[in-house]
């Protein structure tokens, strides 16, 4: 007799018993709904308190809406996050794109343990935006710079500490995704060295933003992504996972370098955490 073997909702229906499941199995599709719906439901949410704090600051009057000017600020800051949202998912994609699915899983898995480290820049560059709009639109030029410059600081060494917690504890992470997966650790070491490169110029990206040259900034993004995909085009073929984690960590390299440099040009600071201060200049 031939044993059929059993379905993914036949292992999912035996994993978990009836009156467990709600009639929504624990799939990707029910993350991804999950995620959808949290999304829409802090947007809202935000939307509300912000509608509400900005009404009760101007008061009551006629309201104007400028659709157009709105609009040319909106959609740069737009295609920045969204360039660096790719950017972020690039890799997995083109892995998935020439590498079998267990190579895809155990990447993944490495790119995702890195988030520890990412969650200091995405931290500081979240605390520091509104400030950074406030200082510049209050005119003290001085008083940006010097704040400018501590937030390197306040992303570099935390990145730097937690990026060798991960080199250290990485391997026994892996391992809690399933057998297997601790062979992306050596990955580790390639790709943490992209991670710590754009924590050494800080947010630089929300400096550009919160100053006006956001059109420049979502270039230097456009131009990143196409490296990323062109390197690992070039890479995943020859070298594997490590061709990914190269392409990415090159990338990433990149985009650090060139975020500090349209730094330095457009604004006159310095945004290296091992340049002098000197080399500032006037805007």
């Amino acid at each position: 007799m031939i044993k059929r073997k059993s379905s993914r909702s036949e292992d999912v229906a035996r994993e978990f018993p009836p009156h467990t499941r709600h009639n929504h199995p624990p799939t990707a599709q029910t993350a991804i709904i999950c995620a959808i719906l949290a999304t829409y439901a802090t947007t809202i949410w935000q939307l509300v308190t912000v509608s509400g704090s900005a009404d009760r600051l101007n008061g009551p009057g006629s309201r104007q809406i400028l659709f157009r000017q709105w609009l040319l600020v909106s959609m740069p800051i737009f295609l920045v996050e969204s360039f660096f949202y790719l950017l972020t998912n690039a890799d997995v994609l083109m892995v998935g794109r020439y590498l079998p699915p267990d190579d895809v899983a155990i990447y993944f898995a490495t790119v995702k343990t890195l988030a520890l480290v990412h969650f200091v820049y995405f931290a500081v560059k979240t605390g520091v935006a509104q400030r950074y709009a406030s200082i510049w639109h209050g005119g003290d030029r001085q008083a940006f710079r010097s704040f400018a410059q501590a937030t390197v600081g306040w992303t570099f060494w935390p990145s730097l500490a937690m990026a060798a917690v991960v080199l250290v504890i990485g391997q026994p992470m892996l391992a809690l995704f399933g057998p297997h997966f601790d062979q992306g650790y050596p990955l580790l070491f390639v790709l943490v060295l992209g991670v710590v490169a754009r924590a050494a110029v800080g947010p630089a990206e929300s400096l550009l933003t919160m100053s006006g040259n956001q059109n420049i900034c979502a270039g230097v993004y456009a131009m990143t992504l196409s490296i990323n995909i062109g390197l690992n085009v070039l890479l995943i073929p020859l070298y594997g996972l490590w061709g990914a984690a190269l392409a990415t960590a090159i990338a990433m390299t990149f985009e650090a370098l060139a975020l500090s440099f349209t730094v330095w040009q457009r604004l006159g600071i310095v945004m290296a955490v091992f340049l002098p201060a000197t080399l500032s200049k006037d805007a």
